[in-house]
C-alpha cells in the first residue's frame, strides 16, 4: 500500500518517499559521472577529426548538453505557468541560480581537479560578450520588473542575440593544426557515444535534481516550518540551480582531468550564454517569465562574481588550486546567504 503513494508527496509513506529520492540522487550521479566522461570523449574526437577547436565544441555542443537539464526545467515551468495563467518565476531563479553555480562551484572545482590555463581569445570574444549580454539581462529585468515578467517580444531579443553568439562563434573558430596524441575514436562511434553522453546527462540532472528538490523542500517544511510556497522558490534558486548545473559540473571536471582544458572553460562560458540567451529566450516566449525581487538581488552578486573570475582568468592567463578554493568559498558564501534569506533570517 505504502508504495502506491511514493509519488504523491502529499500523502504519507515519508520515510519511504526519502528513501526512494535518495535512490534518484545515487542514480541520478551514476549517469552523470559516466553520461560526462561519453561526452568529452566523442566531443573532443570530433573536434580533432573535423580539425575544429576544442574550445568551438566546448562552447556549442558540450555547453548545449549540458544546459539541456536547465533548459528542461524552464521550459516544463513556463509551461505548467502558461496553463494556470501565471508567470513562470521558476524559472528565471533556475537560471540565475545556474550562472552563478557555473562561475562559481563548477570553474572552482575543475580547477582543484587540474589547473587551467586560458586561451586569449576568450578575453577577445567570449567573456566580453558574456559580460555585455549579463548588462542586457540586467537591463531587461528591471524594465520586467516594472512589468512583473518578461514579455515576448523581449524573449525574441534575447533569441536574436543567441542567433548572433552562433554565427560569430561558428564564423570566428579556427583549425587546429597540431594536437598532443590522445585516444580519439571515430566519428560513428562518436557520435554514438555522443547520443548516449547526452543522455546520461540529462537524465541523470532530472534525476538529482528531482530526488534533491523532494527531499530539501522536506527539511524545509519539517525543520525550519518554512511554508510551501517560500521552501520552493527557496530550493529553485539552490537545489534545482545546482541539480540542473551538475552536468556542466561533471563535464568540466572530466574535461579537465582529461587535460581538455579548453572544453572545460568554454563549456562553463557557452553554458552561462545558453542559459541566459536561450533558456530564458525560449521559456520567455511560451509564458511571461516573472522577476521576483530575490532575482533582482543576484543579479548584483552575478556581476561582482564575473568580476572575479575576470581577475582571476587574467593573474597569469591560469587558473589555479588556490584561484578554485576562493571561487568554491565563494558560491558557499552565496548559498548560504539565500538560505537564509530564504527562512528569513536575513
Amino acid at each position: 500500500m505504502c508504495l502506491d503513494v511514493v509519488f504523491d508527496y502529499k500523502k504519507g509513506c515519508v520515510v519511504v518517499q526519502i528513501v526512494w529520492h535518495v535512490l534518484f540522487l545515487v542514480f541520478g550521479f551514476v549517469f552523470l559521472i559516466k553520461g560526462a566522461d561519453f561526452f568529452v570523449v566523442s566531443s573532443s574526437s570530433i573536434a580533432r577529426k573535423f580539425n575544429v577547436s576544442p574550445l568551438l565544441i566546448g562552447l556549442t555542443l558540450v555547453a548545449f548538453g549540458t544546459s539541456l537539464p536547465e533548459l528542461a526545467v524552464s521550459f516544463a515551468a513556463s509551461i505548467s505557468a502558461a496553463r494556470q495563467g501565471m508567470t513562470a518565476d521558476i524559472a528565471m531563479g533556475n537560471v540565475m541560480g545556474s550562472n552563478i553555480a557555473n562561475l562559481t562551484l563548477i570553474l572552482g572545482f575543475a580547477a582543484l581537479v587540474m589547473p587551467m590555463t586560458v586561451r586569449s581569445s576568450l578575453f577577445r570574444k567570449e567573456l566580453p560578450f558574456l559580460f555585455a549580454i549579463t548588462i542586457v539581462f540586467a537591463v531587461f529585468s528591471y524594465h520586467f520588473q516594472a512589468e512583473a515578467m518578461i514579455a515576448r517580444w523581449e524573449a525574441l531579443i534575447l533569441l536574436g542575440l543567441f542567433a548572433l553568439y552562433m554565427y560569430m562563434s561558428i564564423k570566428g573558430s579556427k583549425n587546429i593544426d597540431e594536437v598532443e596524441e590522445i585516444k580519439v575514436i571515430n566519428v560513428k562511434h562518436a557520435i554514438i557515444f555522443l547520443v548516449i553522453g547526452l543522455a546520461g546527462v540529462s537524465l541523470g540532472g532530472w534525476l538529482v535534481t528531482t530526488g534533491a528538490e523532494f527531499i530539501a523542500i522536506e527539511l524545509l517544511m519539517k525543520a525550519f516550518a518554512v511554508e510551501q510556497s517560500r521552501a520552493t522558490v527557496l530550493v529553485g534558486l539552490s537545489v534545482v540551480a545546482l541539480g540542473t548545473s551538475l552536468p556542466e559540473l561533471v563535464t568540466s571536471a572530466v574535461a579537465a582531468k582529461k587535460g581538455e582544458n579548453e572544453i572545460a572553460i568554454g563549456n562553463i562560458i557557452g553554458s552561462n550564454i545558453f542559459n541566459t540567451l536561450l533558456i530564458v529566450g525560449l521559456a520567455g516566449i511560451v509564458t511571461p517569465l516573472g522577476i521576483s525581487g530575490d532575482v533582482l538581488s543576484d543579479i548584483y552578486i552575478l556581476f561582482g562574481i564575473m568580476i572575479v573570475v575576470l581577475i582571476v582568468c587574467l593573474t597569469g592567463r591560469r587558473v589555479m588550486k588556490g584561484e578554485g578554493v576562493l571561487l568554491l568559498v565563494i558560491y558557499v558564501s552565496y548559498i548560504t546567504y539565500i538560505i537564509l534569506r530564504g527562512i528569513g533570517r536575513i
